[in-house]
């Protein structure tokens, strides 16, 4: 059969695999009469599906919000008290009807929350936040940078995560300096992934509760929350935590692991200038993958670095013999492009050139 349009790309019931644009299963048997009833069967558990995303749609933010608004509609108007009453009543049946509905508690008190405003979104208060640090902004706040911004994405991720938050309704009055504690010291070092199979670092850890305080302080500071909710990550002082030292797994490159980078590398390829320039300039690689020409000196004789991290990432680097014959040819050939190294791809979301630290991680184990 056709999958419902609200269905397609949900987890079926039968092997959790994403429903496509048409529903294939099979019955399992030649008997008339018993592919009947498995059939129905089978549509009985689409139903239940379709019944479900209703559900989760009537209790999430979007109708939480239309919610509050139609309320605070009512009470400007004429009237606006008796019909702000009548709202309340059906919203209390609709409460009522939750739990025959399997609607999850934590879901209808965050949902209630919001929709009697008296709780602040996350996600509004997440977006906002973004957006009064964006650069240029008339508040006089330091701008975020980019990679600060998606780190924000990744820590209100997990925070989501941590709170069961499917439906996005959570508020910040729902978090409390328990719920805090344990996401910081319980949730987060038990991520596990690829890149940290033995969960995140303690550095990670205070990275990401760093981020999840100043947009707590940003809405205390607007008046966002109200004065007996207080910032829950403003933790009482313990043991001290030694999370910015951190050991030293490597060594600097010798004399004989240089000449064997270069050996593997042909000036004149994106990847042979590239490393040439590094060792030359002692700039990250991916720093210098997106120089563009008119960072360049107009003789080779260096470069701006124009974006970073920090103030200290803004500087001039001179360069000298060889490295500025490379520079030169690098903008006599790729000029026209804008950057001296267009052959690097720039990912969108992160205006860096991701691929140059996944290239020279692979090229420095080979060789």
């Amino acid at each position: 059969m056709a999958t419902p349009p609200d269905l397609v790309g949900v987890p079926n019931p039968w092997d959790g695999e994403p429903l496509r644009k048409t529903i294939m299963k099979g019955l399992g048997t030649r008997h008339l009469p018993t592919a009947r009833k498995r059939r129905d069967i089978a549509l009985g558990d689409i139903r239940r599906l379709q019944q479900q995303a209703r559900n989760d749609e009537a209790w999430s933010l979007q109708s939480a919000l239309a919610w509050r608004k139609m309320t605070e509609d009512a009470r400007r108007s004429e009237d606006g008290e008796e019909v702000a009453d009548g709202y309340d009543l059906i919203l209390n049946e609709r409460v009522e009807q939750a739990a025959a509905q399997a609607i999850p508690s934590a879901s209808v008190r965050r949902f209630i929350r919001v929709a009697s405003g008296k709780g602040y979104p996350l996600t509004l208060a997440h977006e906002q936040y973004v957006e009064a640090r964006r650069p240029n902004n008339p508040h006089g706040y330091d701008p975020l940078k980019r990679s600060t911004v998606l780190n924000l994405d990744t820590a209100m991720k997990h925070l989501r995560a941590f709170l069961g938050d499917e439906v996005k309704t959570a508020c910040m009055e729902d978090l409390t300096r328990e719920l805090a504690l344990g996401f910081r010291d319980t949730f987060l070092p038990s991520l596990r992934n690829h890149r940290s199979p033995t969960g995140l670092s303690a550095q990670t850890v205070a990275k990401n509760v760093n981020l999840l305080r100043q947009l707590w302080v940003w809405a205390e500071g607007e008046g966002r929350l109200q004065k007996r909710y207080r910032n829950p990550w403003v933790f009482p002082k313990g043991i001290r935590r030694t999370t910015t030292k951190r050991e030293r797994v490597r060594q600097d490159y010798q004399p004989g692991e240089f000449s064997k980078l270069l050996k593997a590398t042909t000036r004149g390829t994106r990847e042979g200038d590239l490393i040439r320039l590094a060792i030359a300039t002692g700039c990250r690689a991916d720093e210098i993958a997106t120089i563009t020409t008119d960072q360049v000196r107009e003789d080779g004789s260096g470069f701006r670095i124009a974006d970073g991290k920090t103030k200290n990432a803004l500087r001039f680097v001179p360069l000298v013999g060889e490295a500025r014959a490379l520079l030169r040819a690098r903008v006599a050939a790729h000029g026209k492009s804008g950057r001296v190294f267009p052959d690097w791809p720039i990912r969108p979301a992160s205006g860096k050139a991701a691929a140059v630290s996944q290239w020279f991680t692979r090229f420095r184990r080979d060789v």
